[in-house]
């Protein structure tokens, strides 16, 4: 059987990230969707609340070998909890190629069996980050064709209380 984990902070899920996510489910049998909070990044939204999401975003896929958890750790770390040796990785650009290069190397020194694969986003995709969308709604832009309804729903009832405080 072919597991494996795509690992991302989905602060909020974009399509970019459902694309790869898609497309990945293909590929194994079964395909672990890991939220993670890293040191370097500041959080619109709670690890719950970027579980809740994908799970309310999946619930009309047909994903059934998909299977979302958070978790606060070294990837390999989960890896080998879970059995897993494939990471999924997505890329838009030349940048996110360097980033994943070396996140890639970094695990293959934690351990040699863990494979990352990589999978470019469909081209429609490549200018979509979370960072972006969140400066768009933050300024009022639309995120329509950038997340999916309930997930810009959601971002700007979060950017609303924000500016409240």
């Amino acid at each position: 059987m072919k597991k494996a984990l795509y690992v991302g902070s989905f602060d909020p899920l974009t399509y970019g990230h459902l694309n790869i996510l898609e497309r990945a489910a293909r590929l194994v049998d079964e395909l672990v969707i890991v939220v993670s909070s890293s040191t370097a990044k500041n959080y619109l939204f709670t690890t719950e609340e970027r579980v809740q999401m994908i799970e309310a975003v999946l619930e009309d896929k047909d994903l059934s070998n998909c299977q979302i958890i958070a978790y606060d750790g070294l990837t390999v770390t989960l890896a080998h909890e879970k059995n897993v040796n494939i990471l999924i990785r997505g890329i838009r650009s030349v940048k996110d190629f360097e980033y994943e290069r070396d996140i890639s190397d970094l695990n293959a020194m934690q351990d040699k069996s863990i494979e990352t694969v990589c999978l470019f986003s469909d081209a429609k995709y490549q200018s979509i980050s979370s960072t972006m969308v969140k400066e768009i709604a933050y300024y009022g832009g639309t995120t329509d064709g950038l997340v999916p309804e309930l997930v810009g729903d959601k971002l700007r009832n979060a950017l609303l209380k924000v500016a409240e405080e």
